[in-house]
Formats: structure tokens, C-alpha cells, sequence
């Protein structure tokens, strides 16, 4: 997962989209033994895709790379449009873009610039992004591998709604990065959607299953419930921020995971709603 794919350097928008369908190609190819056919700027149902792959299951597969602004309805019509002929998409935005908020980055971070595309492709694909980035040395310029981001709330209450300016609308939000562990692609319907992906882990299932292992240590010597919970929000806040914590610790009480009293359940959804 170390490679990167040298290109000339240059600043136009042409040659980030260009470049960046041509990152795709050539490393998803060379890395995913599941293709058997494989095109750069397919036309399909009048459209251009930027790329496209057929795997051996027979399943098709359009990416979609996005680095100039871009209406969410845009976003629709090509989806549902791929879709009505079977063929699952796979969006990826620059994320030095003008599609974003703010620039983005494979780190945690709170209190980011989300602009509306962002905050849709999130919901649309149960809670991540995928961006590339772009890296300038002594007058070379690499693209990374691709890196997934998560969206929460911020803990400020001031952020917790959609800001509109006279250009743009645009929300904060904090952020958690999300590895992608191979090139490999899965296939999925998923909100009435067909979407291609890659294997990364949805990041709440991973903050809980850390939570779950935390109460577990520290429950049997803290048995305050009010207590534990201030606990396992400090031990981590910082990697999760607390609405993602929030909403983790509701859904294992749920789950009958970790045993919390009624008063505190209620305090906590106070809090994460």
C-alpha cells in the first residue's frame, strides 16, 4: 500500500482529474486479481465514466472522481443513472478539491469544513468518504492511496447546524480517519443505492468493539456508572470526539453489551440528540 504513482507537476484541474483516474487504473488493476476487464473513460447510457471495471463475478463498476464543485443532485443523477443498468459507483474526491470544505487529510481532526457533497457522500455510504491526495517534492508530484474519512458532530454546540454564506453552504463537523486495507472492491446495495467500495472498517464498529474491551477492564473496579462512562469518554475523546463516543455507548447498552443505569442512559441521549 506504499506505492505512488509519479506524474508531472502541475495545478490545473485537467490534470488532478486526470491523474487521478489514471492512480485508479493502473494500481487497482495491478493489484486486484478479481478484474477481468478493465477501461479508462468508458461510455455508458451517454455518459463518460472515468473509469470503469468488470470482475469476475460479472459485476460492473464505474469511479467516479470528483474535484471541481459539484451539485448533490449531479451527484444522484449519475448514480441512479449507472445504477438503472446494474453497475455499482464508486465516488472519490480530491481532497485539495473545490468539492470540500477544507482540505483533507488522512488524520483525526475536530472542527472541519464539510461542504454539502461531503455530508451527502457520507450518508450515502453508511459513513465514510474517500478521498486522494496529492503530494509536491522538488518538482515531482505523487497521489497517495486513497484514505476514508468519518464525520460526527462537534462537541460544540454553536457547530452542530448547516452555516450558509453567500457562495456556499457548508457544515463542522470532527473527523476520524479510517484505514483502507487493500485495492480490492466490494460490491454493495446500500440506501437504495448500488456502491462500490473498499474493505475499510466502519468506524463505529471499531470505536465499540475498543469500548466493549475497555468496560470490560475497568467495570469490575469502578462500579459507578457516572463515573466509568467520564472514563471511558476521557480515555477516547480524542481519537472518537464525544458524539461518536455517545452514540456507540448508546447503541452496546442497547445491545446489552455494557450495563449502564437508566439515569445515565438518559443523560447520554440528552446529550447525543
Amino acid at each position: 500500500m506504499s506505492n505512488l504513482l509519479s506524474t508531472h507537476n502541475s495545478k490545473s484541474e485537467s490534470f488532478y482529474h486526470k491523474a487521478i483516474k489514471r492512480l485508479f487504473f493502473k494500481f487497482i488493476s495491478e493489484n486486484n486479481k478479481n478484474i477481468k476487464e478493465k477501461s479508462l473513460e468508458k461510455y455508458i447510457n451517454n455518459r463518460r465514466a472515468d473509469v470503469y471495471f468488470r470482475l469476475n463475478s460479472d459485476e460492473e463498476i464505474v469511479v467516479e472522481v470528483q474535484n471541481s464543485k459539484i451539485a448533490v443532485k449531479e451527484i444522484l443523477d449519475r448514480t441512479e443513472n449507472y445504477n438503472k443498468s446494474g453497475i455499482y459507483v464508486l465516488w472519490i474526491l480530491y481532497g485539495n478539491g473545490a468539492c470540500v470544505g477544507s482540505p483533507k487529510f488522512p488524520l483525526d481532526k475536530e472542527n472541519v469544513k464539510i461542504s454539502v457533497v461531503e455530508n451527502f457522500l457520507h450518508r450515502m455510504y453508511g459513513g465514510r468518504v474517500y478521498y486522494v491526495n496529492f503530494n509536491f517534492y522538488e518538482n515531482k508530484t505523487t497521489i497517495s492511496i486513497p484514505f476514508a474519512l468519518h464525520f460526527s458532530h462537534s462537541s460544540n454546540k454553536k457547530n452542530q447546524k448547516m452555516f450558509q454564506t453567500k457562495y456556499e453552504n457548508f457544515y463542522i463537523k470532527n473527523i476520524n480517519h479510517v484505514k483502507i486495507p487493500s485495492w480490492n472492491l466490494l460490491c454493495v446495495d446500500f440506501n437504495g443505492f448500488k456502491l462500490a467500495r473498499f474493505y475499510d472498517k466502519n468506524i463505529k464498529r471499531v470505536a465499540k468493539s475498543q469500548i466493549i474491551r475497555y468496560y470490560k477492564k475497568y467495570s469490575k473496579e469502578e462500579t459507578n456508572n457516572k463515573k466509568l462512562l467520564k472514563s471511558i469518554i476521557k480515555h477516547f475523546k480524542q481519537k472518537y470526539g464525544l458524539f461518536l463516543i455517545l452514540h456507540a455507548v448508546l447503541e452496546l447498552s442497547k445491545e446489552k453489551k455494557i450495563q449502564l443505569n437508566r439515569r445515565i442512559i438518559h443523560k447520554i441521549q440528552k446529550k447525543a440528540y
